[in-house]
């Protein structure tokens, strides 16, 4: 097995143009995930990659950029697998988590159960506990938002509130349901 290196989804700072072979297109035979709690299929959706595609170190790192955007991970790093009796490459997606995790509740209570299950239903990396990156509460705040739209409730919305504890350390994280105000009516 002949394996190329390890790749990571930052560009240098300073570099104008790719190296020459990180435009040449390989197609993904199969792809790996590792060093994460983010269930494998949930990164992959993330990524916007699949089996099949035929893609280069941009189109791959661009994929690890969405991945990252969520808040949920800190780093991607990415490799190929290439076999010479093989026309693809394994693609390998390592991760770092964001770190550490807080507990996370919605509230009203009521309506707790029938949230974090529509949640769980769209994608099983909706859990509940969740870094407290700004990019990781708004993902699920716009998640949460989704699930209301969903039920109807098109004039409430998700506010993250991080509680914490008399000398301010984050204890968990609150999604509060709340309707918008009705503004002035104009004639």
């Amino acid at each position: 097995m002949a394996a190329m290196p390890l790749l990571t989804c930052f560009l240098i700072a300073g570099q104008s143009t790719p190296p020459p072979e990180a435009n040449k297109l390989v197609r993904i035979e199969e792809i790996k995930v590792h060093g994460t709690r983010l269930p494998a299929d949930s990164v992959i959706r993330l990524s916007g990659l699949a089996v099949g595609q035929d893609v280069n170190d941009l189109k791959v790192n661009s994929a690890c950029h969405k991945i990252t955007a969520t808040g949920l991970v800190k780093t991607v790093d990415y490799g190929y697998e290439v076999y010479p009796d093989k026309p693809g490459a394994v693609l390998t997606l390592t991760l770092a988590d964001e770190e550490p995790l807080f507990p996370a509740k919605i509230q009203p209570k009521g309506d707790e159960e029938q949230l974090w299950g529509c949640l769980a239903s769209s994608d099983p990396l909706f859990t509940r506990e969740l870094p407290r990156t700004e990019r990781a509460l708004n993902y699920y705040s716009a998640a949460i938002e989704r699930c209301l739209k969903l039920a109807g409730r098109e004039n409430e919305y998700a506010a993250a509130v991080v509680s914490g504890d008399a000398q301010g350390n984050a204890k968990q994280i609150v999604f509060e349901i709340r309707r918008y105000r009705a503004g002035p009516k104009h004639e």
